[in-house]
């Protein structure tokens, strides 16, 4: 038996994932062997070829046309007939339903019920002598396999019983992909498509850029422009559910964050642990605090003066997100992960964290940010606000915000010059850039220094001022603060801490520094 396939010219351009591709030859290749022995193509016959006659089995030559980036036509010789035995027609045709007779997968019959309900009633003297039709004997028979499953299933390991179901179901041919934590998931048109939405969105250099040039990130952000007829919609303070959050970003880690395209690693390991990881209780909390701050930041100024997030709760709120976040870098993942791996994590965590605040946004405000108006604009603007919001309170240098796999195709190198020149125009030159990261200090002891006039040592105070962040200020200070009408121009505005908060915040600074200084941990400055 030799089967052909015809796949046509298709541009390197164009080319799909190799998931597509693979399920077009494998119909293709059942289907013809099917007709080939003259049986209907039906799916429990493509089911029977798929494990009798593997395409891992057969014999395939390929043929190429010029300018295509797939075989133009490919040949297949299936196992059972590469010595030259049985030959398409009946003798195959009787073969193949012979093996559909044999195979426990296909063949598996109710038992017989015959006569259940008699002996079951045999003890009943009373009752009258009554006959029982099929269908009486059959929901017997159902009822009691019911409720003997229910008694094997009894203590039993429901993630086993799942694990066993799907590799049931991929060995009687179904469709549907079974994930293992060995496999590593190929994304198609769609984890791409996904993949475009959160550069043009959170990634750096992609998210700076907007229809009238290159915007960079910096403190001191407008608040969301919000036409009249939006205010009272705008006007409602978040109210999403931790649970429903958690609902979200699980369904959203494990089926449609595009992992393995923002790296050049191809362990599936790592990746499973890291979607483990974005599942964890911690992280679904991070992206509800992160989303009340950011909305009070952009859209507080609808709000009475009165009606508005108080300095002090403010404060509250940024120690209680520096603290979350110190136990979702301190999880056994990121400790167990070497240097190169532990670099990768932080910026995935950020890019998950961005995303999920957005979600919360798009969860209260969908049909106002969904509107054809004003809710592009509406949501470009939170956007900007989610990006500076997460760059003062985690990332001030934005190194975080990028992706070496990205960063080398001709877009980003493009966008990456005008960047820099960007930067430069506001005294951000590569020299100062250099500098600054040089003496950076966390965001996190930033604020601890800085939240009663400094430490008392000059040489400390110097260090500071070399490794000071507008941005890291302003995300703690009020809206008034962050426009400059406090303190002297040219200077940033120091949060005042009471010693309670200060105390918290000292402990968690001190929290962060053992951890980095164990020694499965990475060495960082502070």
């Amino acid at each position: 038996m030799e089967i052909n396939i015809l796949l046509g010219k298709v541009p390197p351009k164009q080319l799909s994932s190799p998931v597509d591709y693979y399920k077009v030859v494998h119909n293709a290749y059942t289907s013809q062997y099917l007709q080939a022995l003259g049986i209907e193509p039906l799916d429990r016959h493509r089911r029977v070829v798929s494990r009798r006659a593997p395409l891992q089995k057969c014999t395939i030559e390929a043929t190429w046309a010029d300018g295509s980036g797939v075989a133009d036509q490919l040949r297949i010789v299936p196992p059972q007939f590469l010595a030259g035995g049985a030959k398409p027609g009946k003798t195959g045709k009787e073969q193949f339903l012979k093996d559909i007779q044999s195979d426990p997968l296909i063949r598996a019959l109710p038992p017989d019920t015959s006569g259940i309900y008699e002996r079951a009633k045999k003890a009943d003297t009373s009752a009258a002598p009554q006959k029982y039709g099929i269908k009486e004997r059959y929901l017997q028979a159902l009822s009691e396999m019911s409720v003997q499953d229910h008694k094997n299933s009894v203590g039993a390991d429901s993630t086993l019983t799942k694990e066993l179901e799907d590799f049931q179901n991929h060995a009687k041919g179904e469709e549907g992909p079974v994930h293992r934590r060995e496999v590593l998931r190929q994304w198609g048109k769609d984890g791409f498509k996904e993949l475009e939405n959160l550069k043009r969105k959170f990634i750096l250099p992609f998210a700076c850029e907007t229809p009238t040039g290159i915007a960079i990130w910096r403190a001191n952000l407008p608040q969301v422009q919000v036409p009249s007829e939006c205010v009272a919609d705008l006007k409602r303070p978040l109210c999403v559910t931790l649970e429903q959050i958690e609902e979200e970003a699980a369904d959203y880690a494990e089926n449609l964050f595009p992992l393995e395209l923002l790296s050049t690693s191809r362990d599936p390991l790592m990746f499973d642990d890291i979607r483990q990881a974005l599942q964890s209780s911690e992280l679904p909390r991070l992206i509800g605090l992160t989303s009340h701050l950011v909305y009070w930041n952009a859209l507080g100024h609808l709000h009475l003066p009165e009606h508005r997030l108080p300095s002090s709760t403010r404060q509250s709120l940024v120690l209680t997100i520096q603290d979350v976040w110190t136990k979702v870098i301190d999880s056994p993942i990121i400790r167990k992960a070497g240097g190169p791996a532990r670099g990768f994590y932080v910026p995935v965590f950020l890019l998950f964290l961005k995303w999920g605040i957005e979600q919360a946004f798009r969860s209260q405000f969908r049909k106002l940010l969904e509107e054809t108006d004003h809710g592009e604009g509406i949501a470009q603007q939170l956007v900007a606000h989610i990006n500076v919001t997460i760059m003062g309170l985690f990332d001030p240098d934005c190194a975080a915000a990028n992706f070496g796999t990205l960063d080398s195709s001709s877009e980003a190198i493009r966008l990456w010059r005008k960047l820099h020149i960007n930067q430069m125009k506001h005294g951000l030159t590569p020299a100062t850039r250099t500098i600054v990261r040089e003496f950076r200090t966390s965001p996190m002891m930033l604020l601890l220094m800085n939240s009663d006039g400094g430490p008392s040592d000059p040489k400390t105070r110097k260090l500071l001022q070399k490794s000071s962040s507008e941005s890291v200020m302003t995300v703690v200070g009020t809206p008034a603060e962050a426009s400059g009408r406090v303190g002297s121009p040219g200077r940033q505005a120091r949060p005042r801490l009471n010693p309670d908060r200060k105390s918290t915040l000292y402990y968690a600074a001190c929290s962060r520094l053992s951890r980095d200084a164990s020694p499965g941990g990475k060495s960082t400055k502070h």
